[in-house]
């Protein structure tokens, strides 16, 4: 069977092997009024109006100080693409790309209730009889992943052989099933189903076609799916599956087609706009890296010996396209200083003049300026200045190394071991690194891949002191797509918070990059750590001592307000079933809910009336919930050996059970805007946690885990109801990751989870309750946690994305805070003791 990526070019371009000079389309005869042969921008303004860059804003008139939209920028852009590329954008058409099953053998295929073969390159599918009488016959493809997001639309070309059932009633539904790999189990929640019309004659040939973009679960990249052509008996021909990008939209608006062509071509790669963005004004930043997508970096030769740019870091998106702009001549500043102003408006005037630079080498500016990057404070750079770092790094696997131009360029080979396997990497062993203040790794490099892979992944490995060799305790893996970005000339520009791992801290005196594990040639331009902080201490005084202003997201830290008592089914909450307050300070509702979910008893009626106004306990022994007023701190037990008569998690004992302390979104979204993420800087977690007792009774009919974290609900007003289970892990028994992050969907909630492990939070397993032959041992003495959380956050709302969580894009800047709780998740036989104080999340915004 062959599955081939293709594009089907609807129309021909006219572009030939050779670029089209830039000639004059139109012919200029003072057509404009308000342009004087006196005013700096004429000559820049006729020779735009004379290439086709640019027209009149209204009869007569070209409106030089008047801005420029988007839709305007993005038009040029592509104009500008257009001409040098020799093609007629007024009959251009986009191409459509499909993935194509077509059938010469099985190597991809299996058959679910079915027998097949192939005959002729047709796939010849015959439906097999159920145990019940039934049929349900289907075709599962497999192979290469193919990134659901882009490929949604299905279509099969298929005839029906009923002959041998004349009698049967046709139920002529067709449906499909797939794995994604967030989510590799087939899943009611992933079928679609298509009624065929083709009740009357089936013997001939016909196409039938689903549309998977409207189905939420279609994310991510698909391991799998299943096509099963109807629940009929019968014998079913399949000549060929494709999967195609949705079909070409309806151009509405006038600068539609040029917003279609500026997508296909790569010129939209480097910035992106929302459909409302299209009637604003554009920023210089936005319209020059358009311009510079637009073309071939070669284009731009250097002419100027600028080293920066005074009010552009050397960190900001698409910096070093900017810069190269300026070395070009295309750019040298608006004012005496050389300043961008990246965020400002730009006019027509000044526009006719940057695009006539762009096209026309012999318009561009010479000149310098006296900014210098080489001088930035808190950058360590590899900069591939020179051929010096031929001997400064090592490269293994590599081949054909070169520097020069300011980057080091080299070919991947084989590594040795009996199997094909690309591994290049660069090592530098005297990096001499404050791991505490350099927190960020920025790549650029340019990979070109001999074969275009799914999901190129690049790794990151560092030694700290004490350290001998590379292992993968101290390493961070990424992929290529993830928290990166590409730039105007088509440059990753790899972004890694190195506070993801809990193990970088203290001095890095050694590190290896290794760009992807692919075959080809990369160019990597510079790596460079960077200290995005500012400043070594992130205490909360200290922080608040900087400037910051601190907002504590959750309510009632000291649990002054008591409780309300939820039941173990979760039937009830909230105020209609029982409150535990006789000791609370003030008259206040309380805020917190005692949640004993999934349990054998509940907890209010089944209380032991006999304890102290201050505890809360069943009378067999399973919860307790103990108010300390001298500390304002809980106390917790879960003896979990009483719950489903001591057995652990099967799939009959699914339910584990939980005690919790949670705060409900009715609770948190009373102020959204002090729990909103907005313009949030930093975010830290805080609690002072110690752990009194923990017996381990596990038996080995199923799986045993003491879990002991809270969860904060990250919410966000473009899809209500909808959230991540935002986790911190205080403690787990069976722990045994050291870095990274999960992230898994969670049946019962229909919500993803992303769970942060307990050497992230406590940074590393050796800082946090450590396990001894299995039995962790209690200790009177508090462990204060203080974790940042900022990156985190950020990488789920990554993946969030990534994987459609919330059915549109969103931001950081869109969540809020809507909900905690904290407490046990236990599958099996533990009883386990922990108590707390000053539990809260505090986010930090810098006092402008």
């Amino acid at each position: 069977m062959k599955r081939i990526l293709t594009a089907l070019l609807l129309t021909a371009l006219l572009a030939t092997g050779v670029l089209a000079a830039f000639e004059k389309v139109n012919t200029y005869s003072n057509n404009f009024t308000d342009v004087k042969d006196t005013n700096w921008f004429a000559a820049n303004v006729k020779t735009a109006y004379e290439l086709g860059f640019m027209n009149g804003k209204s009869e007569g008139k070209f409106d030089p100080n008047g801005n420029v939209t988007v839709a305007e920028g993005v038009t040029m852009a592509a104009r500008l693409h257009a001409i040098y590329n020799g093609v007629d954008i007024e009959t251009w058409k986009k191409s459509v790309e499909e993935i194509r099953y077509d059938f010469d053998d099985l190597e991809y295929v299996s058959f679910n209730n079915a027998e097949g073969e192939i005959e002729d390159g047709i796939l010849k599918v015959t439906a097999s009889q159920l145990e019940n009488g039934g049929y349900d016959p289907g075709v599962k493809f497999e192979g290469p992943l193919f990134d659901a997001r882009s490929f949604s639309n299905i279509k099969v070309r298929m005839k029906i052989d009923y002959s041998e059932y004349p009698d049967t009633k046709r139920q002529a539904v067709s449906e499909v099933y797939f794995k994604t790999t967030t989510e590799p189990t087939w899943s009611e929640k992933r079928l679609v189903y298509s009624r065929l019309n083709v009740i009357e004659d089936v013997t001939d040939w016909f196409e039938i076609e689903i549309e998977m973009g409207n189905n939420l679960q279609w994310t991510d990249d698909i391991i799998i799916f299943r096509f099963d052509p109807s629940n009929d008996p019968g014998t079913y021909y399949i000549d060929y599956v494709t999967l195609s990008k949705s079909e070409e939209a309806q151009y509405n608006k006038w600068y539609d087609k040029y917003v279609d062509y500026a997508t296909e071509n790569g010129i939209l790669s480097a910035v992106s706009f929302e459909p409302e963005d299209y009637s604003r004004n554009i920023t210089r930043a936005e319209l020059c890296t358009l311009f510079a997508s637009a073309m071939p970096e070669e284009y731009f030769t250097p002419i100027n010996d600028v080293k920066g740019i005074p009010d552009v870091k050397i960190d900001d998106k698409n910096a070093d396209v900017f810069l190269s702009l300026y070395k070009a001549g295309i750019l040298l500043g608006s004012d005496a200083q050389g300043s961008f102003k990246p965020d400002s408006d730009i006019k027509r005037s000044e526009v006719a003049a940057i695009i006539n630079r762009v096209a026309l080498a012999e318009n561009r500016v010479k000149g310098t300026i006296s900014a210098n990057w080489d001088k930035t404070e808190g950058v360590i750079g590899y900069e591939f200045n020179d051929s010096s770092y031929l001997k400064s790094l090592e490269y293994s696997t590599v081949e054909k190394v070169k520097v020069a131009d300011g980057k080091v360029s080299f070919t991947t080979v084989e590594n040795i071991g009996g199997r094909v396997l690309y591994d290049p990497m660069i090592t530098c062993s005297d990096a001499k690194i404050d791991a505490n203040k350099y927190t960020k790794l920025i790549v650029r490099m340019k990979p070109e891949f001999e074969e275009n892979p799914a999901k190129p992944m690049f790794d990151f490995f560092f030694k700290p002191e004490g350290e001998q060799k590379f292992t993968e305790i101290c390493s961070m893996h990424q992929y290529l797509h993830e928290f990166s970005y590409v730039d105007a000339f088509g440059w990753y520009i790899v972004e890694v918070d190195l506070t993801l791992n809990a193990y970088w801290k203290g001095n890095v005196y050694s590190f290896r990059f290794d760009p992807a594990n692919e075959k080809g040639t990369y160019h990597v331009d510079y790596i460079r750590f960077v200290d995005i902080n500012g400043i070594a201490d992130t205490s909360h005084d200290a922080l608040v001592n900087s400037g910051y202003v601190a907002t504590k997201m959750i309510a009632d830290e000291g649990f002054e307000r008591g409780f309300y008592v939820s039941r173990f089914d979760q039937t009830k909450m909230y105020g209609d079933h029982g409150t535990w307050q006789d000791f609370a300070r003030t008259d206040e509702a309380p805020v917190w809910s005692i949640c004993p979910w999934w349990q054998t008893v509940d907890l209010w009626e089944n209380r032991d009336t006999s304890a102290d106004k201050y505890t809360l306990t069943d009378k067999e022994g399973i919860s307790l919930v103990k108010y300390n007023s001298d500390e304002k701190s809980v106390t917790m037990r879960l003896n979990a050996q009483k719950i489903h008569g001591g057995k652990a998690h099967t799939e009959e004992y699914k339910l584990w059970p939980h005690l919790l302390l949670d705060q409900h979104p009715q609770i948190c979204e009373v102020d959204k805007q002090r729990n909103s993420l907005a313009g949030v800087d930093k975010a830290f977690v805080d609690i002072d946690l110690r752990m009194l007792d923990f017996k381990n009774t596990t038996n080995e009919e199923g799986q045993n885990t003491c879990l002991f974290l809270a969860y904060f609900y990250l919410m966000t007003d473009k899809a209500p109801g909808k959230k991540i289970w935002f986790g911190t892990t205080f403690f787990e028994d069976d722990a045994n990751e050291v870095t990274g992050a999960g992230w898994s969907y969670d049946p019962y909630s229909d919500m993803m989870i992303y769970r942060i492990t307990t050497a992230s939070v406590y940074g590393g397993l050796e800082n946090s309750f450590t396990p001894e032959k299995s039995v962790y041992k209690p200790g009177e003495e508090w462990k204060h946690v203080r974790f940042d959380v900022t990156s985190e956050i950020i990488r789920a709302v990554e993946w969030a994305n990534r994987d459609n969580t919330f059915g549109v894009p969103v931001t950081v800047e869109d969540m809020y805070i809507g909900g905690v709780n904290i407490g046990y998740e236990i599958w099996g036989n533990f009883d386990a003791t922990f108590e707390f104080k000053n539990f809260n999340m505090t986010t930090y915004k810098k006092d402008k």
